[in-house]
């Protein structure tokens, strides 16, 4: 009598390959590097941005000599630190026309009041708002100022530092006015529309 194979003699013959798991393994492989990568190259851009953000600011800050009585005065004989318009980073920047920071520390110009920029009643208050911003950024580029407390009040309730800016005994602020980007502050905000 003749042996007839048996079915799973056969089977056992035949190697049995499973694409969707080995799919499986690569496309887990994959994902795995991609993460590395991604996280490796968000980490050198985040470096790379810090250094960037703060590589200018290491001269400054041993620049600015701070006085702890009632007037601030920068520069001291040395450059006055560079302005530009307020970003994403808030250091020493121009916000609008009456406000900016100064190394760290807000500062609303407490002498004067100008057209708001943020949220303009109209498109003529936005206009002399950004004109104002614009001179105040070169004002403030224009060399050495100081900055004084105005009254008994340090700061307003946005936490802002109320403060008068003088250069060569000039309030930048009434130069503004002088201008027509401002009004002298009478107390309370009045229309620009």
């Amino acid at each position: 009598m003749a042996l007839k194979p048996d079915r799973n003699d056969e089977v056992a013959n035949v190697v049995r390959f499973d694409f969707r798991k080995e799919l499986t393994k690569q496309r887990r492989k994959r994902r795995g590097m991609e993460w590395i990568l991604g996280l490796g190259a968000f980490s050198i851009v985040f470096v790379g941005g810090m250094l960037a953000l703060n590589w200018p600011f290491a001269d400054l800050v041993t620049s600015i000599s701070y006085e702890p009585a009632a007037k601030l005065s920068l520069v001291a004989g040395r450059s006055s630190p560079n302005f530009d318009l307020c970003g994403m980073v808030r250091r020493t920047c121009v916000v609008d026309g009456d406000t900016f920071w100064l190394e760290g520390d807000k500062i609303r110009i407490a002498d004067i009041d100008t057209p708001e920029i943020s949220e303009p009643k109209c498109d003529a208050e936005y206009q002399l708002g950004m004109k104002a911003t614009y001179r105040l950024r070169d004002l403030l580029n224009g060399g050495s100022f100081e900055v004084h407390n105005i009254g008994n009040r340090d700061s307003d309730r946005y936490g802002r530092k109320l403060r008068v800016v003088v250069r060569n005994g000039q309030s930048l602020g009434d130069q503004l006015v002088r201008e027509g980007l401002a009004r002298t502050w009478t107390g309370r905000r009045e229309p620009w529309c």
